[in-house]
């Protein structure tokens, strides 16, 4: 039971303060916070995304806040996706890692996976591209996955990386136009 509160109370939390952000004006924001202080604040906040594989922080609501109150959908964007890149890339170490002590019938598994993988060699970097662009979800278990299965770094990071940059400065884009909209629907 105190597992689901915990969950509830997270939950809740992530909710409120997403309320809350609807309620205070975008440029109250960005004048509070100061256009500097945005870059690092997005990139701690994709860093902490980055991480957490299931209890991502919403940093695309304070993104498309920064934006609509005048801060720059690119830098913003980039800043973000630099963020989650660092996150994903403290999955990458954790996860080579953990191969270490893998029982043998684990290990057979991710082999059998790895085979499935390499089938396909050619699907590999557009299909992480397109999963960065287009997916809000965490990058953990495709950073996971590929790690164990034992494809390097560069294979899996960069393809990522450039998708997620995609990704924020589009939601940066849509803050900046949308924002009002938005907020109008939420609050």
């Amino acid at each position: 039971m105190k597992k689901y509160l915990t969950i509830i109370i997270f939950f809740c939390t992530i909710l409120g303060i997403s309320l809350l952000l609807a309620q205070i004006s975008a440029e109250t924001i960005v004048a509070t916070i100061g256009s500097e202080n945005a870059i690092y604040l997005m990139a701690v906040l994709g860093f902490i995304g980055g991480i957490t594989t299931f209890s991502g922080i919403p940093y695309h609501l304070i993104l498309m806040s920064l934006t609509a109150g005048g801060m720059s959908p690119f830098w913003l964007g980039i800043a973000t996706a630099s963020g989650v890149v660092f996150g994903d890339s403290v999955m990458y170490i954790f996860s080579r890692q953990v191969v270490k002590v893998l029982s043998s019938s684990q290990m057979a598994k991710l082999e059998a996976l790895a085979v499935r993988i390499r089938q396909n060699p050619h699907l590999i970097t557009p299909g992480l591209f397109l999963y960065g662009l287009c997916s809000p979800f965490s990058n953990d278990f495709v950073v996971a996955t590929f790690a164990l299965a034992g494809y390097s770094y560069r294979r899996i990071i960069v393809p990522l990386y450039l998708g997620n940059i995609g990704y924020n400065i589009a939601l940066g884009y849509l803050g900046y136009y949308a924002y009002d909209w938005i907020v109008g629907v939420v609050g």
